[in-house]
């Protein structure tokens, strides 16, 4: 019969500063743009059956919008596949507020690729069937709706540019491109201004890194307090099923760990083992050993989001954070 011990989670000893934190070295920044025709058009006071002479030529006057097409057949399939697309990336990353993009660890970024090709290959495919399928959408839906003109419809030759699932990847960096200099004076003019320019662009980039570096540590020790919160939450009545989520939430933990948090880390490899053989039944046989686990996540609450511990935790990223 498994048992729990008491003594369940104890803070790791404070590291020393590590290597430098490059975050080229450590992932990749992507970003999502997505595309369709919203199968959409303006109304105006004809529409609504309004005077226009009633309506203050003055005013900014909003009409709203009519449907051209069935959005169930048509834009809400393109919204399913972009939420798709936006959700496998946000799985694997953390924004990046300085390009408004989406930092991927190295380690997830192959997954991420697949998961995009999956997306836009579903992407292409709706757009395929949508312009085959254009005329007789659009015939269906002005036979139940015969008040929208057919001056409202693009044509089928403009269609197609108004699709497209793509994404874009990029590196970190605060190295300045290299380029030829062709004329020497203005550049020895140029050069002061441009100096300070570039001095305070990396600084500012510097900036966004180290916020961005010690806001994506904290994330995943939230994301951890949180699910601690909810185990705790629970009054004891914890299951095999919680065991399961325990060892899934420290697996994306260490999947995601791209920055070293090696307290956390080790807190979380030592709850990782205290129930290492542990099964729902164990849980139901001996209720002792799910009071003492639900006590391991309180405790793991607390040091997740100590104080001291979270000070200490991000100065020290902010001194590693290194520019190309």
């Amino acid at each position: 019969m498994t048992t729990l011990t008491t003594a369940l989670v104890a803070a790791a000893p404070t590291q020393p500063d590590a290597e430098p934190i490059n975050l080229y070295n450590l992932g990749m920044l992507f970003v999502v743009k997505c595309r369709y025709w919203s199968c959409r058009a303006g109304n105006d006071a004809d529409d609504l059956k309004l005077d226009p002479q009633d309506i203050d030529s003055k005013a900014i006057a909003s009409f709203g919008t009519k449907d051209l097409l069935d959005p169930a057949l048509t834009r809400k399939k393109f919204q399913t596949v972009e939420k798709k697309a936006r959700h496998c990336l946000e799985k694997h990353s953390r924004p990046f507020a300085a390009a408004n993009a989406r930092f991927v660890p190295w380690k997830c970024v192959q997954s991420v690729i697949a998961e995009l090709e999956a997306c836009r290959t579903e992407f292409d495919q709706l757009v395929g069937t949508f312009l085959a399928e254009y005329a007789k959408l659009r015939a269906d839906w002005q036979l139940q709706h015969p008040g929208i003109p057919d001056g409202a419809y693009p044509s089928e030759l403009q269609l197609p540019q108004k699709f497209g699932l793509t994404w874009h990847s990029f590196k970190v960096t605060g190295a300045p491109e290299l380029s030829p200099v062709e004329d020497i004076e203005m550049e020895l003019e140029q050069r002061q201004a441009r100096d300070e320019q570039m001095h305070l662009m990396q600084s500012n980039l510097r900036r966004e890194c180290q916020e961005f570096v010690t806001g994506y540590v904290m994330s995943f020790r939230h994301e951890v307090a949180a699910f601690c919160a909810q185990v705790v939450e629970q009054n004891g009545n914890v299951h095999g099923r919680t065991l399961t989520a325990i060892r899934d939430r420290i697996s994306r933990f260490h999947e995601m760990n791209v920055f070293d948090d090696t307290d956390a880390a080790a807190q979380l490899d030592q709850l990782k083992e205290q129930i290492s053989g542990l099964t729902g039944q164990d849980l139901d046989q001996q209720p002792d050993v799910a009071a003492k686990l639900s006590a391991a996540c309180a405790k793991l609450q607390q040091q997740m989001l100590a104080p001291g511990s979270v000070s200490q935790l991000t100065g020290r990223l902010r001194r590693r954070v290194v520019l190309d």
